[in-house]
């Protein structure tokens, strides 16, 4: 049902469609879910690279909503692109995006430019979701965004969305949504220049590593 939603309000014009769009999720949200964010004093008032672990299309705009006020740019697939539903929920927060599994160099560059500015960034290091609910293998583009912007890294542990907006792998744009509860935990920032070869990273909330 919600992806024939989608459809009718992509015939809008950008301004209003954003307007309608965000309206329609927060009502979403806010009827579907309940959220427990845990953590929140470890969140610094600065710009910070936020890296969290993936399980749903859900996730973006359920940190956006979490962390509002705050303006944070998400780094999202460029696939997202390829179906209304996630084009449209792309346009209502602040997206960066990149290429999956490519030295997508211009879109880092970006994030860094970001991170200079003064503005957060949110990144999902495993470079997709997660169909198990345990971590991926992350990539290297948060350790390099984090170091070239000299900006603190902030794990982030989300858990409930994959109840929320299971995976479709069979047609991405027609993904439902269903009541669940969603939990975010926000861990003590760190620096990559704190890590040594002898030291591991520090454990996102829940137990798991953010980086590699």
């Amino acid at each position: 049902m919600i992806h024939h939603v989608f459809t009718l309000l992509s015939l809008l014009p950008p301004r209003p469609r954003r307007a309608a769009v965000r309206r329609l999720m927060d009502a979403v949200w806010s009827r579907r879910t309940t959220v427990d964010v845990i953590g929140r004093e470890y969140v610094p008032d600065g710009p910070c690279l936020f890296v969290c672990n993936h399980l749903s299309n859900a996730d973006g705009f359920t940190l956006d909503r979490a962390l509002r006020p705050r303006r944070v740019y998400f780094l999202a697939g460029i696939k997202l692109r390829d179906t209304v539903m996630t084009r449209l929920a792309t346009e209502v927060v602040h997206t960066i995006f990149i290429r999956p599994n490519s030295a997508d160099i211009e879109s880092l560059k970006r994030s860094v430019e970001t991170l200079k500015a003064g503005h957060s960034v949110l990144i999902f290091p495993e470079g997709g979701r997660s169909r198990t609910g345990g971590l991926l293998p992350a990539k290297q583009g948060a350790a390099l965004i984090a170091r070239r912007a000299r900006v603190p890294l902030v794990p982030v542990a989300l858990t409930g969305t994959e109840h929320f907006m299971p995976i479709d792998d069979q047609d991405m744009g027609r993904e439902q949504v269903r009541r669940a509860h969603i939990t975010l935990r926000f861990g003590p920032p760190f620096r990559v220049e704190e890590l040594t070869v002898d030291a591991p990273p520090p454990r996102m909330p829940g137990g798991h590593s953010p980086t590699r």
